[in-house]
């Protein structure tokens, strides 16, 4: 079998497109904690870091959204009631 190393690397570079490296400090147990769900997962620990802020990011957008609607909502009510 022979390995096609700049096929890999054009894969490899295409899929960082639209990340960004960073530093981050991290307290030793939660790190501990993501590890040991990368390796029951079998999903790399920085990709799931990035999936777990992704979707906690994705419920306070949810979260907003529903307060503005319910707000929204309430100022109708107020409306009514004033006439």
């Amino acid at each position: 079998m022979r390995i096609d190393r700049v096929g890999t690397r054009k894969i490899r570079v295409a899929a960082r497109k639209g990340f960004v490296k960073i530093t981050i400090n991290i307290d030793r147990d939660s790190l501990s904690l993501l590890r040991s769900m990368a390796d029951e997962t079998g999903v790399p620990y920085q990709r799931l870091l990035n999936t777990l802020l992704k979707e906690s990011l994705k419920g306070k957008e949810m979260i907003q959204s529903r307060i503005e609607r319910l707000e929204h909502e309430l100022k109708k009510v107020k409306r009514k009631l004033a006439a």
